[in-house]
C-alpha cells in the first residue's frame, strides 16, 4: 500500500472516532497558501483576524480540503478552509439536521 493510501486509511479510523490522527501533516497542507504567513495570522483574537484569514484563504487552492479536515477532526480553534470555529459548528449541526 502507498503512503497516500495508508495516510487516507489512518485518517477515516481517526475521523470516525473524531480524533485528530497522529500524523497531523495532510499531502495537502503542502499546497495551501497560509504556508507563506504566521501561524498566529490563522488563530486571531478578533474579528478583524478573521477576515484577514478569510481573505488568504479565498484564494487558496486546497480551501475545501482545509475546511473538511478541520469538520472532520473538530477542530475547535482557528480559521481552517475560510471558516470560522463558529461557522464551523453551524456547518456541522446543519450536516446533523440535513442527515435526519
Amino acid at each position: 500500500m502507498n503512503q497516500t493510501a495508508t495516510t487516507q486509511r489512518q485518517n477515516k479510523e481517526y475521523s470516525a472516532t473524531n480524533q485528530a490522527p497522529p500524523e497531523t501533516t495532510q499531502p495537502w497542507m503542502a499546497d495551501g497558501l497560509c504556508r507563506d504567513h504566521a501561524p498566529g495570522m490563522f488563530f486571531p483574537s478578533d474579528g478583524v483576524g478573521v477576515d484577514k484569514a478569510r481573505r488568504i484563504c479565498g484564494e487558496c487552492p486546497v480551501k475545501e480540503q482545509c475546511r473538511e479536515y478541520a469538520l472532520t477532526y473538530r477542530i475547535e480553534h482557528g480559521v481552517w478552509g475560510g471558516t470560522s470555529e463558529r461557522e464551523r459548528r453551524r456547518i456541522l449541526r446543519d450536516r446533523r439536521l440535513a442527515a435526519t
